[in-house]
């Protein structure tokens, strides 16, 4: 599976009953994320990707939609 579709179904499972998002949509507007399941996202993705997200890394830009972080994960499997 590649890394858009794994982001993407982990946080379908991970979303509030109802809450419907596309690739683009703002993760934190849309209602997908909170504060928790944002500890949940970051988790899943070291623990799938073998990668250690740094405190520094945490802005909005890697992690507003599937797209930002199917980007920033890329990223960080290639270094």
């Amino acid at each position: 599976m590649d890394i858009r579709s794994a982001v993407r179904n982990f946080l379908k499972t991970a979303a509030p009953k109802g809450v419907h998002f596309g690739d683009a949509d703002n993760l934190l507007t849309k209602g997908v994320i909170d504060s928790l399941r944002m500890l949940d996202l970051i988790s899943f993705l070291e623990s799938q990707y073998r990668l250690k997200v740094d405190e520094e890394e945490l802005m909005p830009e890697n992690f507003e939609s599937v797209e930002a972080i199917t980007r920033f994960v890329e990223q960080r499997v290639k270094e």
